[in-house]
């Protein structure tokens, strides 16, 4: 059974109020997340408790509807209510997520098995630490971050890590 986008959303809403009232009734906790579909790539969704944020993943969204709908939206409003009944220094995907999911009647599971066409090639670049002949290749995403002020650490020698000059 195929849906149009617009069909998706409303179960999405659907699948949201029931999970709010459930995590009301359960928890204590009234969450009423904003919902965004721009999530893109391998992930299915990735929620955002400093923001009441659930954001989705359109194409899996369309592609797997009813499966996306009963795993991936209570996976991500669990994260939503998981730090807000345990704080922000919860693992992720810890004991704490694990007992709400299932609470919330659902299997906790981190990953998903869905096809996924990938949505972008990123760029390497080459950097080196203090060990020598080590190399590491960084993507893009990281380059960017470095050029912004972020570091990054070797592991072992536990330099910093600079751009190594193409030779």
């Amino acid at each position: 059974m195929s849906l149009t986008f617009s069909e998706a959303t409303c179960l999405v809403t659907k699948k949201l109020a029931e999970l709010r009232v459930k995590a009301q009734a359960l928890y204590g906790v009234d969450i009423d997340p904003v919902i965004s579909y721009g999530q893109r790539g391998l992930a299915a969704g990735q929620a955002n408790s400093r923001e009441n944020k659930i954001q989705l993943n359109r194409e899996l969204l369309e592609k797997y509807a009813a499966d996306f709908i009963n795993q991936v939206v209570p996976h991500e409003f669990a994260h939503l209510v998981a730090y807000q009944v345990h704080g922000h220094r919860i693992r992720p995907h810890g004991s704490e997520w694990r007992s709400i999911v299932v609470t919330l009647g659902y299997k906790p599971s981190r990953t998903h098995k869905y096809e996924v066409s990938k949505s972008r090639r990123l760029r390497r670049y080459m950097y080196k630490c203090n060990c020598p002949g080590k190399k590491y290749e960084l993507t893009s995403i990281r380059h960017n971050r470095i050029r912004r002020g972020s570091s990054y650490l070797c592991g072992k020698c536990q330099g910093e890590l600079q751009l190594a000059l193409k030779e």
